[in-house]
């Protein structure tokens, strides 16, 4: 497996992972789940999105993460939005907050777009309650 992991911007980007309570050893599993393309891919998404992208211009990591949840929510991506709401919440935000993204998309977006974001949330925070009263 080439190393992926030996650039500056990818570096960068995994403190940026950590800092929004993102696990960077993902990369690795998306290295090795997508065969001889996944190493790049885990280059491409380490340098870009989160070196790149996240450390670019004046908006913080929140107003970031709203955006990331909106887009996401916007292009119907129901698997990726999970781990995002999941991370959100590790990041700090409220259910109530994570709630609220997607009913201000209603007036955007429309209802199905809305009402499907709140259903993905409320599967999340049910699984995240069902593990941790299993715990």
């Amino acid at each position: 497996m080439t190393d992926y992991k030996t650039g500056d911007r990818y570096q960068q980007g995994v403190e940026v992972m950590e800092r929004i309570s993102m696990n960077p050893a993902r990369m690795d599993a998306i290295a090795e789940a997508n065969g001889a393309v996944g190493p790049d891919v885990a280059r491409m998404l380490g340098e870009f999105c989160f070196g790149d992208v996240w450390t670019h211009g004046p908006l913080d990591d929140r107003s970031k993460r709203i955006i990331t949840l909106a887009t996401i929510s916007a292009l119907g991506r129901e698997r990726k939005l999970r781990g995002q709401i999941a991370n959100a919440l590790a990041q700090g935000f409220t259910r109530e907050e994570i709630q609220s993204i997607f009913v201000h998309q209603v007036a955007y977006g429309g209802f199905p777009m809305g009402l499907s974001g709140l259903e993905v949330a409320a599967e999340v925070f049910a699984e995240i309650d069902a593990q941790n009263n299993s715990d």
